[in-house]
């Protein structure tokens, strides 16, 4: 069995992450500086080493003794990265930098997690992964940013997967962390009895993606690990409107559930939906979870949470 790094893994994919290849009987080691992530809900037998991706030499320690690493870490939020765009680029741009060369160093493969959110606002057709990118926020410009390092490295020798997720969810997502999603906010209102507010018309959509799924998907990418690089989504290739995605869980949660009209947001990402052709040709993945069942799982979760 192999021992990986996971940087960012107290963080809400992180965490399902290091628990899968727990599960799957390797070691884990998790880098996070717990800006935002609970080291309390990390699995006990993953090893934490507290610090930052900004840390090039304890990133490059901690690849020594590693068989790969997943890069995770980073602020999500692209309001977060708004407001303190200097720290986000550090994080984001450099942090993914410092763990290419952690991982080229040490001659060993490298998941890397970008995000769809490279694409900008491509329409409502589903993208490819030789689609151009045009990121419409800092957040996005510098995921692309490290997805070039990762293809400069990849150049010279560096195995390098970047996976680019769409909009993920499922239990363990925190409604009341701005780094969540609108389905983990839209669960969290209609189980306190809180109107559904729906921005706009709410025609924008989303290619949801439940969380087991895209976690197969980063495992598969480091089991079979190939020289150079190879960019894949992380999607499902099914667009779902977000006032369709309120109306299913408002069903789900119960009767009486409201649906509002929010304030109506000008510029930002439309549509967002990925073509899933990459993955399935390169490591046989298809998302298997439908959204009807992921939100069942993640709305049994939340009442779970919420009893407690």
């Amino acid at each position: 069995m192999a021992h990986h790094l996971v940087t960012g893994g107290c963080g809400f994919i992180g965490r399902h992450l290091t628990a899968a290849l727990l599960e799957a009987g390797h070691e884990v080691t998790v880098l996070d500086d717990l800006s935002s992530g609970d080291p309390a809900t990390l699995p006990s037998a993953a090893r934490l080493e507290e610090g930052c991706v900004t840390d090039a030499n304890k990133l490059a320690s901690l690849a020594e003794d590693m068989d790969g690493v997943f890069h995770l870490a980073a602020i999500a939020s692209i309001a977060a990265a708004e407001a303190n765009p200097e720290r986000a680029h550090a994080v984001n741009a450099g942090g993914a930098a410092n763990a290419v060369a952690a991982a080229a160093r040490s001659h060993i493969p490298l998941v890397l997690i970008s995000s769809a959110a490279v694409y900008g606002d491509a329409g409502p057709g589903a993208v490819s992964e030789d689609y151009p990118c045009l990121p419409l926020s800092s957040y996005g410009a510098d995921k692309l940013q490290g997805e070039h390092y990762a293809l400069k490295a990849a150049d010279n020798g560096l195995s390098a997967t970047i996976v680019r997720p769409f909009n993920v969810y499922g239990p363990g997502q925190d409604a009341g962390s701005p780094y969540a999603g609108v389905i983990s906010r839209f669960i969290a209102a209609a189980l306190s009895g809180t109107p559904l507010r729906v921005d706009g018309d709410g025609s924008q959509s989303r290619d949801f993606i439940f969380i087991d799924d895209l976690i197969r998907l980063l495992t598969a990418c480091i089991s079979r690990p190939r020289p150079g690089a190879l960019i894949v989504n992380g999607c499902t290739g099914i667009a779902t409107s977000v006032k369709a995605l309120a109306t299913e869980i408002g069903q789900l949660c119960g009767d009486n559930i409201r649906i509002e009209p929010g304030t109506g947001r000008s510029g930002g990402v439309a549509h967002s939906l990925g073509d899933p052709g990459q993955a399935a040709e390169m490591f046989g993945f298809r998302a298997q979870i439908t959204l009807a069942d992921g939100l069942r799982r993640t709305i049994d979760w939340q009442r779970g949470t919420n009893s407690q």
